[in-house]
């Protein structure tokens, strides 16, 4: 984590762990995030993320749930859902990528051609802003574009969508050649 000089793993049991480190490279510290009976991740972690306003990280995992922690208390504080019918990450989530400019939003893509928005900003419960759709086939990866309001993402048959996460439109496509 960039702003908190800590490292943060997810561990085979499915717990995230926090790591502190000296100025001379030595561990010093190790805890784990305290997680409420039925809230912890049931499938394997695939993404930490940090989010800077308000401080809390998001994880994301196989079991398709993406879960908000606190960091100076390392608990539990929610989880994101879909309010829409049917259209939740039901193969579980691939990976995740968050920006503070343009509203702070965090988006999440799975095994679908959909990338979810979320503002955890707004609100810790109801933060499902809307989805970017357009992608034929399943997205590998999604990234913001530094100091822009854009998004690019790829599909695995290698066609490039740029995005605009104001209007939650695409503004390019770069279709593959195959």
């Amino acid at each position: 984590m960039e702003q908190h000089s800590k490292w943060l793993t997810a561990g085979a049991d499915n717990n995230l762990r926090m790591w502190t480190w000296s100025t001379h490279d030595e561990i010093i510290g190790e805890s784990t995030f305290h997680t409420p009976f039925n809230q912890e991740h049931i499938k394997q972690i695939t993404e930490i993320i940090e989010i800077t306003v308000p401080k809390m990280i998001a994880s994301c995992s196989l079991d398709g749930k993406i879960k908000l922690w606190e960091i100076a208390e390392k608990a539990f504080l929610s989880d994101l859902k879909d309010p829409s019918p049917h259209s939740k990450h039901l193969r579980g989530i691939r990976g995740a990528t968050y920006s503070y400019e343009y509203g702070g939003n965090l988006l999440t893509y799975g095994f679908e051609n959909y990338i979810n928005v979320w503002c955890p900003e707004i609100s810790k419960t109801r933060s499902f802003i809307g989805k970017l759709e357009g992608h034929s086939s399943i997205i590998v990866s999604c990234k913001f574009i530094p100091y822009s309001p854009n998004v690019i993402s790829i599909d695995d048959k290698t066609n490039i969508r740029i995005w605009d996460i104001r209007t939650l439109s695409t503004i390019q496509v770069l279709a593959s050649e195959q």
